[in-house]
């Protein structure tokens, strides 16, 4: 008799899982030709996550059903098809989609375009990139219906009033408000994805297309909120009107910040109604750098690696979104955007210490997608290696309301 065939049973989940997992993996071999190794590796342990909350939860961060993840691969492939078929499809879509079908997407043209992506499809963009980025995720948001908001703030004197004497009419404190101006630019996404990856709609596809536009966006953002130079949004790190905190004399290079010293300098710099909510920003090397120093005596002044509490902290697996550690209470955050140590030089500011609700961001809520059969991608022609041009763009503003809330840490000149 022939031997019997060993019984393999396999749980619906885990077969899930497991199905997943290849899907993932070749998702990522296929799109980090376009973005890049590290971005991918980083995305697909993203989507791995939301995966396994799925299973465990019944949901992931977008909080979008399996249906509306399938119709927004639907979109995506309408637009890049432009025919029948798969304008036709997306008419039997879970949520209404705006067609502005042309063969090129001009956002200030109404009558040129792509795809208008829904606003719940919006939202979840945006969320992931909250889940991944500083800046968003910390400022103050501001809805904007039209191309520009001013956002007034107070730049006068405190205010104390005055007691006053029996029957004496008290003298009427004027105030003096200033004016930030949220002016809407538009940030676009470029990529490049196979056409095969398209030809099938799926929930996982779905969930790479949402991280790779959330990710995006949440880099452009804090490099722009934190470093930018004005082109089209100052930074913290560049905006003129935030009070520097200049390193004493000799202390030319990152490592010589004093993480008691000076960090107590940076907190006497801002004002207790802004304390509350206020942190430290540096690079994940400058991070690095500063929690190992030791004291006069030579002893760390991390003590015993950060299992004790001590005026300075480390905190395993920290970053941009969770605090990486904390000094004198407050938390510290590590950001790829700000200057790291080989940029250590006299003269140059690196690290923030203040209130991001004191950056404001502004968001217009309209997201469109549309792409691109042929033209040259990252030195690419699309249409020669059967690929196609996935364009994302977005429309927001971002401004300083309160500069005084954030102090540049700078070193010394000499």
């Amino acid at each position: 008799m022939p031997p019997e065939k060993e019984q393999i049973t396999i749980k619906t989940s885990e077969l899930k899982t497991l199905l997943a997992e290849n899907l993932n993996q070749i998702f990522a071999e296929k799109i980090a030709p376009a973005i890049g190794q590290e971005v991918a590796d980083k995305l697909k342990v993203f989507v791995e996550s939301m995966e396994t909350d799925r299973l465990v939860r019944g949901k992931d961060i977008s909080e979008l059903s399996a249906e509306k993840k399938i119709d927004f691969v639907k979109l995506v492939r309408a637009a890049v098809d432009r025919n029948t078929a798969a304008v036709k499809d997306i008419q039997t879509m879970s949520f209404p989609v705006s067609t502005k079908a042309n063969e090129a997407l001009i956002e200030q043209q109404d009558n040129r375009g792509g795809y208008l992506v829904p606003t719940e499809i919006a939202s979840v963009i945006l969320r992931i990139a909250a889940s991944v980025g500083t800046v968003i995720s910390q400022a103050q948001k501001w809805d904007m219906k039209s191309d520009q908001l001013g956002i007034p703030n107070y730049t006068g004197a405190y205010l104390t009033g005055q007691y006053l004497d029996v029957d004496v009419p008290g003298p009427v404190t004027g105030l003096t408000f200033g004016q930030a101006m949220l002016i809407l630019k538009q940030w676009q996404l470029a990529f490049v994805i196979g056409n095969d990856l398209l030809q099938d709609a799926s929930v996982n596809l779905a969930d790479w297309l949402l991280s790779i536009a959330g990710e995006s966006l949440a880099n452009m953002i804090d490099q722009q909120g934190l470093v930018g130079t004005g082109a089209p949004f100052m930074g913290i790190l560049n905006n003129n009107a935030v009070p520097s905190m200049v390193l004493s004399a000799g202390k030319t290079t990152f490592d010589k910040y004093d993480v008691l010293v000076d960090s107590s300098t940076a907190i006497g710099m801002v004002e207790e109604s802004i304390l509350s909510g206020s942190a430290y920003y540096f690079h994940r090397t400058v991070w690095a750098a500063l929690r190992v120093q030791k004291d006069t005596a030579g002893n760390f002044v991390l003590p015993f690696a950060g299992l004790v509490p001590g005026l300075l902290e480390d905190h395993k697996g920290g970053g941009p979104i969770r605090p990486a550690g904390q000094i004198l209470g407050y938390p510290v955050y590590t950001n790829r955007w700000l200057p790291d140590m080989s940029k250590s030089a006299a003269s140059t500011a690196f690290g923030i210490f203040g209130n991001m609700k004191a950056m404001a961001f502004g968001d217009k809520g309209d997201m469109r997608v549309a792409q691109f059969e042929s033209g040259n991608f990252g030195g690419k022609e699309v249409a020669l290696a059967n690929q196609l041009g996935i364009v994302y763009r977005h429309r927001h503003g971002l401004v300083i309301t309160l500069p005084k809330a954030f102090v540049q840490i700078v070193t010394s000149a000499s």
